[in-house]
């Protein structure tokens, strides 16, 4: 039976000078290797040291799926050459020519999954016995999920469909790109599946019988470190005590 494993914890965390798009990358390991999105760049020593402390290659990983083109879920494509890459038709498509002022979906993301082994799927489509994927339009016009049958029970790696604990409460993810009334639907979708959700920046958690949420994993921390040459310049961290989501839904949503 699949087993699921963070590589990287899924945070959200923003400053006044960046969005640092720390989205949680999972791997399924059953018969095959699958990921379950790849991350950005500023990820990419990281994400290969999590699968060597595992063991693994990226030769190792058999298929990636990739929830949705946003930068922060879908930079590393390069890493895996070797994978067979799965997306949902429509998010390609739409990749190709996001709506203005969709400022997550890079117009050259089509372009970097040239000379890879790409795969269309859709609702249903069985990766393996236990794997499938699941549509959770909405937060993007062709975003997947993956539900998989573990020893627990099934468990939904849910992408930005249901990017935190908090979407249980308000019904829907805090960014909406394609479609309000999709993003509402899709969180209804998933919480009818499983009450166990691996959500885009947010630690795993349970939902219980009761309706509160309560994590699965451990505590999830950053540490932020700054250099300069000059010895005497410093460096200040402000930590401030203020809401650091942004709800944006697109004018068109």
């Amino acid at each position: 039976m699949p087993t699921i494993d963070i590589l990287l914890a899924g945070m959200n965390v923003n400053t006044d000078q960046s969005n640092l798009g720390l989205a949680t990358i999972a791997l399924i390991r059953g018969r095959n290797n699958i990921l379950v999105d790849v991350a950005h760049c500023g990820r990419r020593r990281l994400l290969a040291s999590a699968l060597a402390s595992r063991g693994l290659t990226a030769e190792d990983i058999h298929m990636v799926v990739l929830t949705h083109a946003h930068w922060d879920h879908a930079q590393n494509v390069d890493m895996f050459p070797g994978a067979r890459f799965l997306i949902h038709p429509a998010e390609l498509e739409y990749s190709r020519s996001p709506r203005k002022g969709d400022w997550a979906t890079p117009r050259y993301f089509a372009a970097t999954l040239q000379g890879l082994n790409v795969q269309p799927v859709v609702e249903g489509t069985e990766l393996e016995p236990g794997v499938k994927i699941i549509e959770t339009q909405g937060h993007t016009r062709g975003h997947i999920s993956v539900a998989v049958d573990t020893p627990d029970g099934v468990a939904v790696i849910a992408g930005d469909s249901f990017p935190d604990a908090g979407a249980v409460h308000r019904g829907s993810p805090y960014l909406i790109f394609w479609s309000k009334r999709e993003a509402e639907a899709s969180v209804r979708k998933i919480m009818r599946l499983s009450n166990v959700i691996y959500p885009g920046h947010d630690r795993p958690f349970r939902i219980t019988s009761g309706g509160s949420t309560t994590y699965m994993e451990g505590v999830t921390a950053i540490k932020v470190m700054a250099g300069f040459e000059e010895e005497d310049m410093g460096v200040g961290v402000t930590i401030a005590l203020e809401a650091i989501k942004q709800p944006f839904v697109h004018p068109e949503a």
